[in-house]
Order: C-alpha cells, then structure tokens, then sequence
C-alpha cells in the first residue's frame, strides 16, 4: 500500500446522494444505497452473494465438466442487469457496471470511504443489514451514461428500475469438428423444435498472454487505472494466466452466424471429459470474450463470437469438440420501488 493511492479517494465523489430503500426477490434483500456524482454518474446497490463451491468438493459429487455444466443453477436476480432506471419519471440510462464481493472489502478503502459518505450524508444502515456479513454481499455499482450531477431526489418519489434479465440456457450436445482457419455450417433442433443453422465463418488460435501484454501497456487502459490497482491487477492475471493456459499454449476463437439470436457456447471434446482442478492459490478468474471486427457474417447475419477456455498447442488444426449449449434472450420487465 502507498500513500498515493488513497489521494484521489476524498475528491473522488463530489456529492453524495441517499436513497435507502430495500426490496425483496425470492426471499432475498436487496438495498438501493444511493447516488454519487464526480467523474460519473453512479447508483450503489448491495446484494446477496453467494461463495461458489470449490471445483475439488464439486467433483465428488459432480463428476467430470459435462455433468458439471449439466447442473440446474439457477441464479439469483443481480441488478447489475439493468437497463435503465427512472427516479420521479427523469429518466437515466445505464452505461454498464460491475458487481464487487465484499468478502475483502474490509481493505478496499475505496468501499470503506462510500460507505461512510453515505452514513455522513443520512443513510441508515437497515437493521436486517447491520449484523450482515460481509462475505455475504457484493456491491453492485452502476454507471448512468451521459450524466455527471445527480438527478432530484425526495424519498416519496417512485423509482422505476427497467430489468435485462440473463438469458435462458438450453443444452444442445451436438458433436461438431473444428479446423483452425476453415468454414463450415451445421443445424441443430432448439428447444422449440425449430431447425437453427449454424455457419461458422473462422475458427483461430488466440496467443492470451500477447493479448494480455498489449492490454497492459495500451495508454487508454493504463490512463484509467491507478498505478497501484494497475500493479495488483497485472499480478492477479498472470497468476491466472499461468493456471489457466500456460506461457505457450493458446485458446480457440470461433466466428459464426445464427439463423436465430442465439449465443452459442462450444467446447472441446477433452475438456468436457475432463474433472475440475482445484487451484488454491487461485484469486483472480480469468474469463475471455471475442468480439468480431465485424458486425455482419458473410451470411448476412449478425456475427458473433465464442473463446473456448482450453489450452491447446500452438500447432493444432482438427479439434474435436461440441456445440454444447446456446442462450436465449429474455424480454426485459420493469419493477417499482
């Protein structure tokens, strides 16, 4: 720790704004702490949070990963899924967020220092949530786009919160070959009994650990985050980096097109096959999306991507592996507090 890090701390949040209201989903609390505006426009939640299981206890009762993705796992309602939030009908709009466990907050002064703001600033911890363990809640921060003072705010307004739910998982398990740089189409039957076309337009090798360096020393990325937190997230990814897909080994990039909107998620065939490992000095997951450079395939549908997650050679061409399940979006719903 250094003392710089904690400079930007008492500017970083310009006003404060207390909202203070609690709502329940199935029997879970949830709290709508506040506002804050500085840099950004900010909404502060706290939600359950629930510790995932160890991949070592996992596998005696789970098996191999096939069986492990086959469990049912519902998952619990997150507003780090919304889409737009309107306090006394001004309307605001989410830009993303990120939802943090608060099972280490106790030395993330940045949490701490929120927290007090909003205690200096009339909020009153619920009683539900005054013995509440940490390590039972994540804060959920969201950011408004476009905006940087709060809105007006009396606590008889009505807050309306529009919901994107997560979407609706079914398995499909239809084996399919890959070829790194080669093309092919295939169908599948979804779970309405519709054929869907598939048509993969590229399948590469992605080098992670170039990936990662070039994000490191990119100046956009490097302006954002302090040097500090640059220091502690480089550490955590390489250590990572180093469990996941050793120095060496690369992951698979797929391309495709659907005749439907799905998102499709593939895997090879060893992985599958393969029993969760339990790495105890992991402390950061390391998760890859690929984005296209492109919005539209060469089918003229919208092209999207998948990474599977499985170090292989640099000089692998012929992967056996699966399409082995696909999402589907749900409508968005609206909820008044």
């Amino acid at each position: 720790m250094q003392l710089s890090y904690l400079e930007g701390i008492p500017s970083e949040w310009q006003r404060v704004l207390v909202i203070g209201r609690t709502v329940e989903h199935n029997g879970k609390k949830y709290h709508l702490v506040g506002m804050t505006s500085g840099d950004k426009l900010q909404l502060h939640i706290l939600e359950p949070f629930e510790k995932p299981e160890p991949p070592a206890r996992r596998r005696k009762n789970s098996g191999n990963q096939r069986s492990r993705l086959k469990e049912h796992n519902k998952k619990s309602l997150s507003y780090l899924h919304c889409s737009e939030i309107s306090i006394g009908g001004r309307k605001l709009k989410v830009q993303g967020g990120c939802g943090t466990p608060l099972m280490h907050a106790d030395q993330d002064y940045r949490t701490i220092h929120l927290f007090i703001e909003m205690m200096r600033a009339g909020w009153i911890v619920p009683d539900w949530l005054r013995e509440k363990e940490w390590d039972e809640l994540q804060l959920v921060t969201l950011e408004i786009a476009g905006l940087k003072r709060l809105p007006k705010y009396l606590p008889q307004m009505p807050i309306l919160i529009k919901h994107r739910p997560d979407p609706v998982r079914h398995i499909v398990e239809k084996t399919i070959a890959l070829t790194i740089g080669k093309k092919r189409s295939f169908h599948f039957t979804d779970h309405s009994g519709e054929q869907i076309w598939c048509h993969i337009n590229n399948v590469t090798l992605i080098d992670v650990w170039e990936d990662t360096e070039k994000q490191f020393h990119d100046p956009k990325y490097i302006k954002k985050v302090p040097p500090q937190r640059l220091a502690e997230i480089k550490e955590n990814c390489y250590k990572a980096l180093e469990q996941n897909c050793p120095q060496g080994m690369c992951y698979i990039g797929i391309e495709y097109e659907c005749s439907k909107d799905f998102s499709l998620q593939f895997y090879t065939k060893e992985y599958l096959r393969s029993y969760p490992e339990c790495h105890n000095n992991s402390v950061f997951f390391f998760l890859m999306s690929l984005k296209p450079d492109q919005d539209t395939g060469i089918h003229g549908l919208p092209l999207k991507g998948c990474v599977i997650q499985m170090p292989v050679s640099p000089d692998t061409v012929k992967i056996p592996a699966e399409l082995f399940s696909y999402q589907e979006k749900r409508g968005e719903w609206e909820e008044q507090i």
